[in-house]
């Protein structure tokens, strides 16, 4: 536990390290997709494809982990049908199976990558950095969600401020994909 902050200092300082080196590299205009930037054809393109999959694989494995654990926990632990309640693995695997059902569907339903991505980044940039912060400063401060009062407007301000920001996010990402 002592060494985790040193842990994570580490590991961002290399992935900010990495991030600026590749925008570096990448030069004043990098194509939309990355993996355009590999030549076609040759053992790099096959190299690139390959670490591609492997890094959307286990990104869906560790969020899916974290998603399933976090619906099971907070609800799906009390699914009664089939006896489910008691039969852990079996509870997981439809759990996971739901949640691998329905990432395709999104997937497909939407047809270009970017506007998937700028969906995603609609429904979780704002509220994760600006709502919810928000939300849980007030909560702290023991003032109602609703009710502005004279030491907490600039939370309040914020907290209006989000929804409308979400909102208008979430309008301009599913006009982009219609």
């Amino acid at each position: 536990r002592n060494e985790g902050p040193k842990s994570l200092a580490i590991a961002l300082s290399a992935y900010g390290s990495i991030y600026v080196a590749i925008c570096v590299f990448a030069g004043p205009d990098p194509p939309s997709f990355l993996f355009d930037a590999v030549a076609p054809g040759g053992w790099n393109r096959r190299i690139a494809g390959f670490l591609l999959w492997v890094h959307v694989v286990v990104s869906y494995a560790i969020n899916s982990q974290a998603i399933c654990s976090s619906i099971d926990r907070i609800f799906f632990h009390r699914v009664t049908i089939l006896g489910l309640d008691h039969k852990d693995r079996i509870r997981w695997l439809v759990l996971t199976l739901i949640l691998a059902v329905s990432s395709y569907i999104v997937a497909n339903a939407v047809p270009f990558f970017k506007d998937l991505v700028a969906l995603i980044g609609a429904l979780t940039s704002v509220p994760l950095t600006l709502l919810m912060p928000a939300i849980y400063h007030r909560q702290r401060l023991g003032k109602p969600l609703w009710m502005p009062t004279k030491d907490s407007i600039p939370s309040y301000s914020l907290v209006i401020f989000s929804i409308i920001f979400l909102v208008a996010g979430l309008y301009g990402s599913v006009g982009s994909i219609g």
